[in-house]
């Protein structure tokens, strides 16, 4: 199907696309037999994490194409999320502030021995602590790995059960995996937060040009994967400059990478050989394999190198003295520094030198606007449109997409500059997205089978922190995967002995109220019981709506002795279990 979608006719006479309205929406699923209920429920299995109880009924009564296009929206009220996301103060804080409130103990330490306070030689490891508490009390201090291990992780949760906007939550997921950064690599970790916050999450329905870019120059990507430290090397035996060295630019950087926000994972060398000159093509190679052309896009090395050149000097705002010598040159008008909140663009470290990318030739002695260019010529590049339409197509429809879709997915990416939303509308309106809507082909990833369970079963989260140690076992560590490539979107990634029996033994813990922090308002509380045909009837609906269940309600009468008690808490363990639940 055609998709149509509306224009806005800015005052500098450029258009921008907005999100497609009800009317230019045609949802196809009659066509492939599904009654409006089971197209609400399988639409809220794949836009959203499941559906909360009476959810099926509301989007059906509502109309399918209004409820998509309030998604694709994205901008519809959260009050019971915001206040629950009030646990969490870093969300409210710059990157900075993080950076100074959220502080590991050695640092803490270090400061207390200076001053005299304490002396580790004389004092018990308890009275070092005590200290170390004080001291955070005095100054408004917070742990450090609270930001990473118990916000971060714990609003992500949250979001991804109680937000309306379910699909930006999922796009969230999708869009973050895409761009990985990990809070195992210590560069990225206290930075990980707002990372999500700031450059993903508000992007993943506008232009794939603007969350590219947000991604490049945030300071948790350029550390990952270390451009934030690459240079042009000067000539041999050239001095160094000693404005340079006074201003940090030698890659002094404290705070969260060795100073106020604890060790980073990766080793740190000693001062005196810290300080040093390289290209580093970690992002540049990155960058065009797993963000934009993709591994076969039509690249060579030879281009992943002068992309590495181009984006010499992209680097992020350092901490500590370094930051502050920093702030003052910016403030007397540097012309070596071009500041974007936490980026930084360094003219010292750009490579100056004519370049080549992609058979475009750029001049010497450019700037920042080299990176600029790399990244809209990247943006619109045609493999780029198949490369991003494949891996959406993958995590909507099935593991091997079909090539029809991907196609016309890539043809909307191009025609409408990189439209997100245009582009899910697309996949939205096709006989092919539909047409999966009985076979239930998507294995859920550990996130949407807990989510997807705690929706279904109307939790009441007051405390996320119990659920992580089950993602661990899972295979999803939150925020924890190393490699760029992110989590892989595919069924064999989580269906593996270890992993399908912690996913059972979830269902069990989570039905049997094992799971600390978590109620569920959907489970009976009568003491006398549901009978089993009764509990089949109410959490069959809650957890498999509009499906046909005979087949599993067989297993669960044979399965289940006629004299078991609390027979509804089986229940709902076998179809947690199941495979119709397990998929999506």
């Amino acid at each position: 199907m055609i998709l149509r979608f509306s224009l806005v006719v800015l005052c500098c006479g450029a258009l921008l696309a907005v999100a497609p309205a009800e009317a230019d929406l045609q949802l196809p699923y009659k066509a492939e037999g599904l009654s409006k209920e089971q197209a609400a429920a399988y639409l809220l299995e794949r836009f959203a994490f499941g559906a909360r109880p009476g959810e099926v009924e509301k989007v059906a009564k509502m109309g399918l194409e209004k409820w998509l296009a309030q998604q694709l929206a994205g901008n519809l009220p959260d009050a019971e999320l915001d206040k629950r996301l009030e646990a969490f103060p870093a969300l409210k804080m710059t990157q900075f502030e993080m950076s100074e409130v959220y502080v590991s103990n050695g640092p803490i330490r270090r400061i207390l021995q200076k001053e005299g306070a304490v002396d580790p030689t004389k004092m018990s490891r308890k009275e070092m602590n005590q200290k170390i508490s004080a001291y955070r009390k005095k100054h408004g201090l917070r742990a450090y790995n609270a930001l990473y291990n118990q916000e971060l992780k714990g609003q992500k949760v949250l979001r991804a059960v109680y937000s309306e906007n379910q699909l930006t939550e999922v796009l969230t997921d999708f869009w973050f995996n895409h761009f990985n950064v990990t809070t195992r690599d210590g560069g990225a970790r206290g930075r990980t937060l707002s990372y999500e916050r700031d450059a993903i999450r508000p992007n993943v329905l506008g232009k794939f040009r603007t969350i590219l870019g947000a991604t490049a120059k945030h300071p948790a990507m350029l550390h990952y994967l270390d451009n934030a430290d690459s240079r042009m090397a000067p000539p041999r035996n050239q001095p160094r400059r000693k404005q340079e060295v006074a201003s940090g630019e030698m890659g002094m950087d404290g705070g969260m990478d060795g100073g106020m926000m604890g060790a980073p994972a990766k080793a740190q060398p000693p001062p005196k050989n810290r300080r040093k000159y390289g290209l580093n093509e970690n992002y540049a190679r990155e960058l065009m394999e797993l963000h934009t052309l993709g591994v076969d896009g039509g690249y060579t090395q030879q281009d992943v190198t002068e992309v590495a050149r181009v984006l010499t000097g992209w680097a992020a705002m350092p901490y500590k003295n370094a930051r502050k010598n920093l702030e003052k040159q910016i403030a007397k008008g540097s012309n070596n520094l071009v500041r974007e909140g936490e980026f930084v663009f360094r003219k010292s470290w750009h490579d100056q030198k004519a370049k080549v990318v992609l058979g475009e030739k750029f001049s010497a002695r450019g700037g920042i606007e080299e990176g600029e260019r790399v990244l809209d010529m990247l943006s619109e590049h045609p493999s780029t449109a198949r490369f991003i339409s494949t891996k959406l197509a993958r995590r909507f429809i099935n593991d091997n997409p079909p090539e029809a879709l991907v196609k016309r997915m890539a043809r909307t990416f191009s025609e409408t500059d990189g439209d997100i939303a245009a582009v899910m509308a697309t996949l939205a309106q096709s006989r092919e997205f539909w047409t999966e809507a009985k076979k239930r082909s998507k294995m859920k990833s550990p996130l949407e089978l807990v989510v997807s369970s705690l929706r279904a079963l109307e939790a009441d989260v007051k405390n996320s922190q119990p659920m992580m140690s089950w993602f661990d076992r899972m295979g999803e560590p939150l925020y924890g995967y190393v490699p760029p490539t992110g989590f892989p979107d595919y069924a064999e990634s989580w269906a593996n002995s270890g992993t399908l029996i912690a996913r059972m033994n979830f269902g069990i813990h989570l039905a049997t109220g094992k799971i600390r922090g978590i109620e569920l308002k959907q489970l009976s509380r009568d003491s006398a019981g549901l009978t089993t045909d009764e509990a089949l009837a109410v959490y069959g609906k809650l957890l498999l709506p509009a499906q046909d269940t005979s087949a599993i309600a067989s297993e669960v009468k044979e399965t289940i002795p006629d004299d078991a008690k609390r027979k509804e808490v089986q229940v709902i363990s076998m179809l947690l279990g199941s495979p119709e639940f397990q998929y999506r």
